[in-house]
Formats: C-alpha cells, structure tokens, sequence
C-alpha cells in the first residue's frame, strides 16, 4: 500500500492521486519463504510478473523517476531533460542571415 514518497530522503505523504507521480512497476514473481515450488507445466500457465505501486511526490517527481532492475529492484533514477533549443535570434546571428 502507498503510504509516501518512494524517494527515501522525501517523508511526504500520500493523499490524493492527482498530485506527484503514480508508478506500475511490473516486477518478475519471487517464490516467498514456506512456498512450494510449482511444477513447470503449471508455472507456465500462472502469470509470473508481479505488479507494484510507487508514488513519487511533484517535487520529487521534477528531478527524479523510478526504474527497475532486477538485480537491484526499483530504484531512483535521474530524470534527463532534453537540451533546450538555441533561440532562433541568437542560431540567425550566428549563420550570419540578417
């Protein structure tokens, strides 16, 4: 259950759905302690992924994003911005057209 920003230095907390960022990370299923180990031709018809629910509040939703790996889990990641474009003033200056 979400309960606060999946950023571990941010503690605000989860209240409404329209503000920060709503992650579904499809996850791989791990076999929890005490579970029997099913049989492969029945593996094979059980869905194997997991879904979770992270949450990442609008600040921390500017700077960062989420992404898994399935050797390290879901973790913060650096949200790349696009180069912003020369103004057109300054790209006609420089091409010399007046």
């Amino acid at each position: 259950m979400l309960s606060r920003c999946a950023n571990s230095q941010c503690c605000k907390p989860f209240l409404k759905l329209r503000e920060g960022k709503l992650f579904l990370v499809e996850t791989d299923r791990v076999t929890k302690p005490g579970e029997s180990a099913v049989p492969p031709f029945i593996r094979a018809r059980q869905q194997q992924r997991c879904v979770e629910h992270y949450w990442l509040c609008d600040d921390c939703a500017t700077h960062w994003t989420l992404v898994y790996d399935r050797e390290r889990g879901v973790a913060l990641a650096t949200l790349h911005r696009p180069a912003t474009s020369i103004p057109a003033t300054a790209a006609t200056a420089r091409s010399g057209a007046a």
